[in-house]
């Protein structure tokens, strides 16, 4: 924030989240602001809710009519904020102006915003009261604010004219930080794609352009190198799960790493032990990942534990793992999950032993790239997301002088 200036003269808030403000601001309650709006019901309108500080649409068939009669009402131009259970998440931001109309279920409260202060700067104020301080409040177990919690804190405001100038210049400037942000998820998204086109191409047809090639009979793979051969999955090692450890000995054992299906890596390079494993995600929303580990450690039931055999290279069974996008076999119950006689009798290529390292190595060297460009610009995305966090907050507390600032 070096380039931006400051105002002439400050003062002391005294309120813990803006800290020191411009001289000429003045201080109110937000209940002098802003005003909670009666339930209304309109069964005309789709429903909503809040993702991430904006008003989306859910979907209505998921919603049963009883349920929705009892939704409120909310309005373009209209603040929505959801109360509940501000323990249990730090990270959602529960503030929104509404730019839709839609109903909402009774557990947000929604306000109506009045004369004396521009909604679209408001907008930018709630977003800094609900990040640095709304969290702070309410009771209960499930810590849930009401609007007399929120009403009765105090802020800061400039004259509506320069509420006008600091909405239209956050409005500017975040919007130029969004964009470069989406590009960044872009090209995340392509590189992906990239390593997992290069990874399917490299198991399933050889690394030599000029190998003759014959039809493997099996729709996925389509061609492939002609001294390759087929044979099911549980040729290829020994497969694991649902027989592992129990919690009380986890915490006893906690010396080596535990692995689940949510793909954590678990490394254990300490113990220098033999033995390579293939780590499949078996429930949940990431069933079918794919992970490596090494040495000693203890499984979860989450996780399918592949030990390959001595024909099979293991990153090389991980990566045909890999492309195989196991998760289209999982049985569809309240979440995903695979079992393991599905994925051992599934058919695959199986090229000689010399051949499978020679990808292996391949693929390493390839996305080794790959990855340390993503690892680039995912961290370009959190230097943006800090950046943008840090504008809002500077600008709506008056740390920066924006009036005359030109984008």
């Amino acid at each position: 924030m070096t380039s931006y200036k400051k105002y002439p003269k400050y003062k002391d808030s005294n309120v813990a989240w803006l800290g020191e403000i411009p001289e000429h601001w003045i201080s109110v309650k937000f209940k002098q602001v802003l005003e909670e709006k009666k339930k209304k019901t309109n069964l005309s309108l789709n429903c909503g809710s809040i993702s991430f500080g904006t008003v989306v649409y859910k979907d209505n068939e998921k919603i049963p009519a009883e349920t929705k009669a009892s939704y409120q009402e909310v309005l373009k131009g209209e603040f929505l904020i959801n109360p509940l259970n501000l323990n249990f998440d730090l990270k959602s931001l529960r503030t929104a102006l509404s730019t839709l109309d839609v109903v909402v279920s009774t557990g947000y409260i929604v306000l109506k915003h009045k004369s004396n202060i521009n909604p679209y700067y408001l907008r930018w104020l709630l977003y800094q009261f609900d990040v640095a301080h709304m969290k702070t409040l309410g009771a209960g177990v499930r810590q849930t604010v009401n609007f007399t919690n929120i009403g009765n804190e105090y802020f800061f405001i400039p004259p509506l004219q320069e509420q006008q100038a600091i909405a239209n210049y956050l409005d500017k400037a975040t919007a130029k930080i969004d964009t470069l942000i989406q590009k960044q998820e872009k090209l995340i998204e392509l590189l992906k794609e990239k390593r997992q086109a290069l990874i399917s191409h490299a198991v399933t047809k050889e690394l030599n352009p000029d190998a003759k090639m014959k039809d493997s009979g099996i729709e996925w793979l389509g061609e492939i190198p002609e001294h390759w051969i087929l044979c099911k999955l549980k040729y290829y090692g020994i497969y694991k799960s649902g027989d592992f450890i129990s919690a009380d000995k986890i915490s006893k054992k906690g010396i080596y790493p535990v692995l689940g299906g949510n793909g954590l890596r678990g490394y254990s390079d300490t113990f220098n032990l033999k033995g390579h494993y293939v780590i499949i995600g078996r429930q949940g929303a990431l069933c079918g990942n794919i992970n490596y580990s090494q040495g000693k450690f203890w499984a979860t039931e989450h996780a399918i534990v592949v030990h390959n055999k001595k024909n099979i290279n293991v990153k090389w069974l991980g990566a045909l793992l890999d492309t195989m996008n196991l998760n289209q076999y999982s049985v569809s119950a309240a979440q995903p999950g695979l079992a393991v006689e599905n994925i051992t009798n599934l058919k695959a290529i199986l090229p000689p032993l010399s051949e499978q390292k020679e990808i292996a190595q391949y693929l390493d060297d390839k996305t080794s790239k790959i990855d340390n460009l993503i690892t680039k610009a995912t961290k370009a995305i959190d230097l943006l997301k800090e950046k943008r966090t840090a504008l809002i907050s500077a600008t709506v507390t008056g740390k920066i002088d924006v009036r005359e600032q030109i984008l």
